[in-house]
C-alpha cells in the first residue's frame, strides 16, 4: 500500500500514520513544485492538544523541525524513515508524577518526480 503526497504543505495526523515494510508515502517533487514539507499534528481532543516530535530522519539528508520534514528534488530515489514522537493530550499519569508515555511511529517517505501507478 502506498498513498503519494502532491500538496505543500500536507498535514499528517501522528498518531495515525501508517508504517510497515509494506506501506510507503511517496512525496511527488519536481520542477513545478521542488520542495514538499510533511507537517505532523500532535493528537487532540476537544479540550486539549498533544505534542509530537520529529526524532530522526534515516538517512540524513531532508531538512526537519520539530513537527516537520522536508523533501526536495534532490531527495529523488532514496526511502527515508521517519521517527516522530508524540504524547497524547490528556494522561492522567501526569497529575500523579507518573511516567509520560511517548508513543513513536517511523513511516517511510520516498520522493520522486511522480506518482506511482494505482
Amino acid at each position: 500500500m502506498s498513498d503519494c503526497i502532491t500538496t505543500n504543505p500536507t498535514t499528517l495526523q501522528a498518531d495515525t500514520l501508517e508504517e510497515g515494510a509494506g506501506f510507503t508515502y511517496f512525496v511527488k517533487v519536481d520542477s513545478s513544485v521542488p520542495r514538499i514539507r510533511i507537517e505532523f499534528s500532535p493528537p487532540r481532543t476537544l479540550d486539549a492538544i498533544g505534542s509530537v516530535d520529529v526524532v530522526s530522519v534515516t538517512p540524513s539528508g531532508p531538512d526537519h523541525g520539530n513537527d516537520w520534514v522536508e523533501f526536495t528534488t534532490g531527495h529523488i530515489g532514496l526511502t527515508y524513515t521517519v521517527q516522530v514522537s508524540y504524547t497524547e493530550p490528556s494522561q492522567p499519569e501526569r497529575h500523579r508524577g507518573g511516567p509520560l508515555e511517548t508513543p513513536s511511529r517511523s513511516p517511510k517517505f520516498k520522493p520522486q518526480n511522480s506518482c506511482p501507478s494505482s
